[in-house]
């Protein structure tokens, strides 16, 4: 097989950190289709409560972390680059089931977990390959980098995906983002894979070194469901249209990744710590400032704020983040995706208790300080 992806793609530049670009460009642009609108497919498509909703992302987080020391095993004994390949059928399992879920009486639990086992067997493989990929002293730029190329990759993906689903349906958007997913996971093996035998134990994950950012790992979970859960919920509540979902998720993509591809070139010659106390309290205010909007100035207004700190930091910081990760650096991973997991879990259960999609992005801009502490 490796042999005939060579053949077609001989003139490819055979770099692995090109290949790296690629695969998540293609991959987020395939997700970026759909991921957007699956909490609405959920609430206002299927009638789910927002409870049941929610809940469908609480089940989700709680595979993805229980699934992640797995997942590790299985790159410890295959290859990383196979763990990313093997994410693809569970996502592609998720996107059938959940498609499907309307004629076939499947459990929302079920549905989760394919998802939750696809992002767990995902990023244990991406964060390991891209670590020995990259070099530590251009880190900020590579980072910054392989942020962009994958945002910038959705800033047409909502647009779109939004104007599909208005005009054809949902069909047409995870059919496209299933083609996509399983070409952007061969992308990778346009390189060789030089396995190393990593030696993982789950006992490794107890260990105490890796729990000094835990804060901070939580925080960024808290993000993540703030992003691509509340958020597209609390614009939709406000615009009430799929197209105009799209075009908000493309906009805060598109002054995203520019400026994340920028901030990571600079940040190998200044100090990055420095850049992530400056911005991080203007990116809590960005957040309250999300759960305040009422009107569509106010989202679009907001939504551009975000961009422009969420641009600004997230390169400097995810180069911290790799370069934390010494010593047993998949143990390293698999404990940060748990404490992500937890603090998706967290963001969830508060919006829950609240019934507030409004105290979720007000809290998410309070536990955005655990930043200051990495």
């Amino acid at each position: 097989m490796h042999h005939n992806i060579h053949l077609w793609w001989r003139y490819f530049p055979q770099r692995e950190l090109t290949h790296i670009y690629v695969s998540s460009a293609v991959r987020s642009f395939a997700l970026s289709l759909v991921g957007l609108f699956i909490p609405l497919y959920l609430y206002k498509e299927l009638g789910f409560s927002l409870e049941e909703t929610l809940g469908f992302f609480i089940f989700y987080s709680v595979i993805f972390a229980v699934s992640t020391p797995v997942a590790a095993k299985f790159s410890a004994r295959y290859g990383v680059k196979h763990a990313v390949l093997v994410s693809s059928p569970f996502y592609l399992a998720f996107l059938v089931l959940l498609y499907v879920l309307p004629n076939f009486d499947t459990s929302l639990l079920l549905i989760a977990a394919f998802l939750g086992l696809s992002q767990s067997f995902y990023w244990v493989g991406m964060h390991v390959v891209f670590f020995h990929a990259s070099d530590h002293r251009h880190r900020g730029e590579e980072v910054g980098k392989r942020m962009a190329v994958s945002i910038l990759s959705t800033v047409l993906g909502p647009l779109l995906g939004g104007a599909f689903i208005m005009w054809f349906g949902f069909r047409i958007v995870f059919f496209l983002s299933s083609l996509l997913l399983v070409f952007s996971a061969l992308v990778l093996f346009l390189s060789k894979e030089e396995h190393v035998r990593y030696h993982f134990s789950v006992r490794s994950v107890l260990n105490k070194e890796h729990w000094r950012n835990s804060l901070f790992f939580v925080s960024q979970g808290c993000r993540v469901i703030a992003d691509g859960v509340i958020w597209p919920l609390f614009v939709f509540v406000v615009l009430d249209n799929y197209f105009s979902l799209g075009v908000v998720g493309s906009l805060l993509a598109g002054i995203s990744a520019v400026l994340i591809w920028l901030v990571g070139k600079y940040s190998d010659h200044y100090e990055k710590r420095k850049i992530i106390l400056f911005v991080t309290p203007l990116e809590s205010v960005s957040w309250w400032a999300r759960a305040l909007a009422t009107s569509v100035g106010g989202i679009f207004g907001a939504t551009i704020f975000g961009a422009l700190t969420h641009g600004i930091r997230e390169a400097p910081l995810g180069a911290m983040e790799y370069d934390k990760a010494k010593g047993d650096i998949t143990a390293y991973f698999v404990s940060r995706e748990i404490f992500i997991c937890l603090g998706r879990i967290l963001l969830l259960m508060v919006v829950l208790m609240t019934h507030s999609l409004a105290g979720g992005l007000v809290f998410q801009g309070i536990v955005n300080s655990a930043s200051l502490l990495f």
